[in-house]
């Protein structure tokens, strides 16, 4: 919890001078007109009104997430982060951007010698100082966030986007050449709370695609098994006549609470293992299947979480593994893609590795084959089709949301793989 109490600290000292630089800034530019607004004492209030609410509730949302014990408190934290950002992000890009064009302009002024010009405003022109002309161009360009913000809470994050990709392989039996896998991970059903009708039109787009088989790579749930209830007859409706198969994510172990006894952390885990079996999937706990067709098979593997210290390493490639060496071609569900560096791709045993967990940070860009996120200076994959010699891993971005609700550039993902014998 030091970690949470630091950024709490780095948090309000950011918070507090963006506050007061903004106002010092725009008061050196518009002068009286701002000073008279920011007067003692009700603009004093609206002033650091904002700064006093965030650093406030977000003392309390510290304390409230050392020991979060209900679903209720994250959906709390992440509208308040989104409050937040719409605010404070838009300052931050207008503060660089006019403090960084203030300073170029002095050192421009200072390295070139002014020189008369003739005037050209004839008077038809209000005259604009260059501060003034800076602040309001920077007040265009902060917009800018804000706009891409408020989008991706209210469009973005159900923009459900079908991506699809087919792969080659040489090991795969020719029975099942063609086999079509849609692959979803990361729902987090408690942060979308009671948007049943988002989910019912991912269903039907999934439906739509006729999968063979339809594989979901963890994070049911934000960290409580209350979160699966009411979804039964949404999820039920999925499709898949060879099967649905599932794994368990970093967020389905309930590791982020504080709990009042180990019997109720059992509790909340076996509720979250019963809702895979309530939702028609197998559920792959460090085990395998074997599937057949006219006389030949592939297997589908799935690990337990396999994550970074501090959080625990539940996965155990060797015994999901146990008993497949003689299938020609193996499936592998595993949630985080840094897994398939650190294990699966020495062992050559998987032909395919299906992951997620990233979310591509919920915010990227992407323009044609090109795509970036911040997620690509933690993950080293971290989203879409990785290719090593034989083996290949395709990271998905997630449907849900988690932190904050938004999604900007980095749409939620339905994958569609059509594997192929070659």
């Amino acid at each position: 919890m030091r970690y949470l109490f630091e950024a709490f600290i780095v948090l309000s000292v950011f918070t507090l001078l963006a506050d007061y630089l903004t106002v010092r800034t725009l008061s050196s530019v518009y002068s009286d007109k701002i000073r008279s607004h920011f007067s003692f004492p009700l603009g004093s209030f609206w002033h650091y009104f904002c700064s006093v609410f965030f650093v406030t509730t977000f003392f309390i949302a510290w304390f409230l997430v050392k020991d979060a014990n209900s679903p209720v408190n994250y959906l709390i934290f992440m509208w308040l982060l989104f409050a937040y950002l719409i605010v404070y992000i838009p300052k931050l890009f207008y503060l660089l951007f006019y403090w960084m064009g203030y300073l170029i302009q002095l050192l421009m002024g200072k390295m070139f010698k002014k020189k008369r010009v003739s005037k050209v405003n004839d008077g038809r022109y209000p005259r604009i100082s260059r501060k003034k002309f800076l602040s309001q161009l920077g007040i265009v360009i902060a917009s800018a966030p804000f706009v891409s913000l408020m989008f991706g809470a209210f469009k973005g994050r159900f923009a459900f986007e079908v991506k699809k990709t087919r792969i080659p392989f040489r090991n795969l039996p020719k029975a099942f050449n063609g086999l079509k896998i849609v692959q979803i991970s990361d729902l987090h059903l408690g942060s979308l709370n009671s948007n049943h009708d988002q989910i019912e039109r991912v269903v039907e787009m999934i439906n739509e695609e006729k999968p063979d088989m339809i594989c979901f790579t963890g994070d049911l749930v934000n960290n409580f098994h209350e979160e699966t209830i009411g979804w039964d007859s949404v999820i039920n409706r999925l499709k898949a006549p060879m099967g649905k198969f599932s794994i368990l994510g970093n967020h389905d172990y309930g590791d982020y609470s504080k709990w009042s006894s180990k019997e109720e952390k059992i509790a909340n885990f076996e509720g979250i293992l019963d809702a895979h079996d309530r939702f028609g999937f197998k559920l792959l706990n460090n085990e395998s299947v074997v599937l057949s067709k006219n006389g030949e098979k592939i297997a589908i593997a799935g690990v337990e979480n396999w994550g970074h210290p501090p959080f625990p390493q539940y996965g155990d490639l060797d015994k999901a593994g146990k008993g497949l060496e003689d299938i020609p071609f193996r499936i592998l569900l595993s949630h985080d893609p840094d897994h398939w560096d650190a294990e699966v791709r020495h062992k050559k045993m998987y032909s395919l590795t299906l992951s997620g967990h990233t979310h591509g940070m919920q915010l990227g860009l992407r323009y044609k084959n090109y795509q970036w996120s911040p997620a690509k200076y933690k993950f080293r994959r971290w989203a879409g089709l990785y290719h090593e010699g034989k083996q290949y891993l395709y990271v998905n971005r997630g449907l849900g949301y988690l932190g904050m609700p938004v999604r900007v550039g980095m749409p939620p993902e339905i994958t569609v793989l059509e594997l192929f014998s070659v």
